[in-house]
C-alpha cells in the first residue's frame, strides 16, 4: 500500500489538472486558464509550510476548476 501524505495527494491532483489543462487549451481558453492555475498552485504548495490556511486555500483551489466547469457548462459546450 502506498502511503502518501495530503500534500503529495495535491501535487498529484495539480500535475494532473496542468496535463488537462494543456489538452484543452484549444477547445476553451477560461477553462484552460482556471485549470491551469489551480494546477500550478497545487504543485507549489508542496513547498509551501504546513499551515491550516494553505490547507484550506488548497482544498478550494481543488475544487474551484470543477465547479466552474458546472456552473458555465452550457457555454462550456458552444
Amino acid at each position: 500500500m502506498i502511503d502518501l501524505s495530503v500534500k503529495e495527494i495535491y501535487t498529484i491532483v495539480g500535475l494532473l489538472m496542468l496535463i488537462l489543462a494543456v489538452f484543452t487549451y484549444s477547445h476553451n481558453k477560461k477553462l484552460t486558464l482556471v485549470f491551469g492555475i489551480s494546477g500550478a498552485y497545487l504543485v507549489l504548495n508542496y513547498f509551501l509550510p504546513k499551515n491550516l490556511f494553505f490547507d484550506i486555500v488548497s482544498f478550494v483551489v481543488l475544487i474551484t476548476p470543477f465547479v466552474y466547469a458546472r456552473v458555465y457548462k452550457k457555454s462550456l459546450l458552444d
